[in-house]
């Protein structure tokens, strides 16, 4: 086997060449499931439509393959029966038997069959209007867990329904009168199963090119020849498989859907038939799309969604036709016919052409097989989970956090009811309580986790630039400022539990900040909820700011839209929680004593960064710097440039950009207010500047340049000493106040 790379496509001969083997090899694969599922989807009418089911599976696949080959799918996929839905079906013609039964009707084999034709019908229109809509990316949405609970499900129907055939009971003879005693294994039969079913399940991790199912069947009709022969038939080994008609896979079966359609059961039915279609097609569908998903993986390729809803639904359409049962994509035969070469839609030319051949030349071989080795390989087939639940199980196993185990708990107890219910009840219960067990758990889950954390002012402040003594401010003071960062949705099962939680948090502070960057959606309760919260908060007193909310975001715009608007108008949204929580800031230390606006400028002798110097020094370093003035806008530094001044900052803001490799504008990596000190590490290190410094308002500055600072030693040496501390101290309070705000993010 080989296995895709990034080397291109061969072309022309080794193109078909490639498709051709993958395409048999496939094929090879798919036959055992094509005749184990056609022992499951007329099941319910008896042993004797064994034959008929084997010949509709055999019709469904070859339609969907050569339909597929010759208009495509854009992307590979490799169709098969799926012996789960084929379940469905079946499921179907138990019930139909169960009211005619209850009615006193007598209902042939032609209106019975029609009945699962009817609803293969409504499954393709239902996908092929799906496809027409472009809703295939919405089926996508369905939980997982309820997609694994169906498949399960299946598996324990199918696995119920073969195990009196394994145990050589009598045809129509189910396992009620096995417990009752009225009737017996046949241990020949079932030795012969339970040898071909060891076998194969001793290979299954073994890669052969011929699929193990199909070794079974061979194998375990050469025991059950050699067995007769051996004991010239005086043990009992259980009957064979009723092959096929010979001819082609095809059976028009119209007439007996005028008849089905003329027959009181029908009238009774129609809900049923409608519904189980409507299933059919969703489930079938929900798989292909997953299958063709892993085919991208494999071939570093995208398919279209509703171009793939609009194949299958014409491949169910074409097999109802011709008297088939279901298929969809399969992820395993198109991984198969991937790894053999496959790598186009042609390969689905051959798969359709070999079937056919092995159709037309299959029936006397099928008449070798023992029923018995035919339900082991099915039973083989669908025993293990589907491979999401095994992965779901053996995390369990490894997975110590209780958290994570209570969530992978909550998905398996999901599997299991849904799996339990197709079982037991109804493929419409089933899907309708998993839908809703899955809406309960993800709404749980979403009204508890909507606040990711929060933490008061006190602890962690901006990356804004500031004096030391705002700092210390900041510091003291801070726990009036409330920060609480949101992610998730916040609608009607988040929203109230969001607000009790805010209006606690906001106790005893002055501005209560609400990050809604990881916000994904906010619906019409969860606005009204976020109004009502800042009223109560504004006449408690407290300021609400919303963090992250960009200009232009959709969900600022559903604010406004909704009539939420005020925090807009009054200038409390901000693009993010840097901006926010530096504005928060900003309004406390205005209210504090010794609070500064920033439009007033600070007379150069009240700089922090000039404390220490006695008033000689200080005029004589005052005669030294420049004092310049910046618009908005200007910029005072560029990034990449090698002058060494240092600017004492006494008016203004200024903002800390990087500017980023084929983007004309710069990130905001910081902002630096009146009192702090920008432009030193490049006069200390003399390195280039490692960013932009742009006014982000007036600014007044004073300019400090190294020779400045080498004229100044030749006066007094203790300035820049003196200096040097200053700019020592703040980096020593800045490390320390960062690594305060890294524990807090660690916990």
């Amino acid at each position: 086997m080989t296995t895709p790379n990034d080397e291109a496509l061969p072309t022309g001969w080794a193109r078909w060449r490639d498709d051709l083997v993958g395409g048999l090899v496939g094929a090879l694969f798919v036959m055992p499931a094509v005749l184990g599922c056609g022992l499951v989807v007329f099941q319910p009418l008896g042993a004797g439509f064994q034959s008929l089911g084997i010949q509709a599976a055999f019709g469904a696949t070859i339609a969907a393959a050569l339909l597929r080959g010759l208009i495509g799918g854009r992307g590979l996929q490799i169709n098969a029966p799926r012996a789960t839905q084929a379940a469905l079906l079946g499921g179907l013609l138990t019930q139909a038997g169960q009211v005619a039964a209850t009615g006193g009707h007598e209902v042939a084999a032609a209106p019975m069959v029609a009945i699962t034709v009817l609803a293969l019908a409504v499954a393709g229109l239902a996908q092929m209007l799906l496809g027409l809509l472009r809703l295939g990316d919405a089926l996508k949405f369905v939980p997982q867990p309820v997609i694994a609970g169906f498949v399960n499900g299946f598996a324990l129907v199918i696995l119920v329904q073969q195990l009196p055939y394994l145990l050589g009971l009598p045809d129509g003879v189910g396992l009620r009168a096995l417990l009752t005693g009225a009737a017996g294994v046949t241990p020949g039969a079932l030795a012969l199963g339970l040898a071909a079913a060891v076998g194969v399940w001793r290979l299954g991790e073994r890669r052969f090119v011929v699929p193990g199912p199909l070794v079974g069947l061979v194998g375990g009709a050469a025991l059950y020849q050699l067995a007769l022969t051996v004991t010239d038939g005086a043990i009992a080994l259980g009957t064979t498989v009723k092959a096929p008609p010979p001819g082609l896979p095809v059976s028009w079966i119209w007439p007996g859907v005028t008849e089905l359609i003329a027959h009181p059961v029908f009238t009774a039915m129609a809900p049923s038939i409608l519904v189980t279609g409507l299933t059919l097609g969703m489930i079938s569908s929900i798989q292909s799309l997953l299958s063709a998903a892993a085919a991208d993986a494999l071939l570093r390729a995208r398919h279209d969604s509703s171009r793939e809803l609009l194949t299958q639904g014409g491949a169910n359409l074409l097999s109802a036709a011709i008297g088939g049962t279901v298929t969809g994509g399969s992820p395993l035969y198109t991984r198969v016919a991937i790894h053999n070469g496959a790598r186009t839609d042609r390969a689905n030319l051959f798969v359709g052409l070999a079937l056919l051949a092995a159709a037309l030349g299959l029936s006397p071989l099928l008449e070798l097989v023992p029923v018995s080795v035919m339900a082991a390989m099915v039973i083989v087939t669908v025993l293990r989970p589907d491979d999401w639940t095994w992965q779901l199980i053996t995390l369990l196993r490894r997975t110590k956090m209780p958290q994570a185990r209570a969530e992978l708990i909550q998905n398996l107890a999901i599997v299991l009811v849904v799996a339990l219910l197709v079982a037991t009840a109804d493929a419409l219960v089933a899907l309708a309580v998993g839908m809703g067990a899955s809406v309960i758990v993800y709404l749980r889950r979403a009204a508890v986790s909507v606040v990711r954390r929060s933490y008061r002012g006190d602890r962690v402040h901006s990356q804004t630039g500031r004096s030391d003594v705002d700092m210390e401010r900041l510091e003291r003071h801070g726990g009036s400022i409330a920060v609480m960062e949101l992610h998730g949705p916040v609608f009607f099962g988040s929203a109230e539990n969001l607000a009790r939680q805010a209006e606690a948090l906001a106790e005893g502070c002055q501005t209560l900040i609400l990050d809604l960057a990881r916000v994904n959606d906010v619906e019409s309760t969860g606005v009204l909820v976020l109004r009502r919260l800042d009223e109560r908060l504004s006449r408690a007193g407290v300021t609400l700011l919303l963090a992250g909310l960009s200009k232009g975001r959709g969900l600022r715009v559903l604010l406004r839209d909704m009539g939420y608007d005020q925090p807009e108008r009054e200038g409390r949204i901000h693009g993010d929680l840097e901006t926010a929580l530096a504005a928060a800031e900003d309004q406390l230390l205005k209210r504090l004593a010794g609070g500064r606006d920033e439009d007033e400028e600070m007379p150069l002798a009240e700089h922090p960064s000039l404390y220490g110097l006695t008033r000689a020094q200080f005029d004589l370093l005052s005669l030294t710097t420049r004092r310049l003035c910046f618009a908005p806008g200007d910029r005072i530094l560029t990034e990449g440039t090698t002058d060494d001044s240092q600017f004492f900052l006494v008016r203004g803001r200024v903002r800390v950009e990087r500017r980023l490799p084929g983007e004309e504008h710069g990130v905001r990596i910081g902002t630096i207010r009146s009192g702090a000190v920008f432009g030193e590490m490049a006069l200390l290190t003399g390195e280039p500047r490692s960013a932009d410094v742009v006014a982000d308002s007036e600014v007044v500055c004073h300019e400090l340049t190294a020779d400045d600072i080498a004229m100044l030693d030749n006066i007094d040496p203790a300035i820049s000493f003196i200096l040097l501390r200053n700019v020592a101290i703040e980096v020593t309070q800045k490390v320390r106040r960062m690594s305060r705000t890294a524990s807090l993010s660690d916990a």
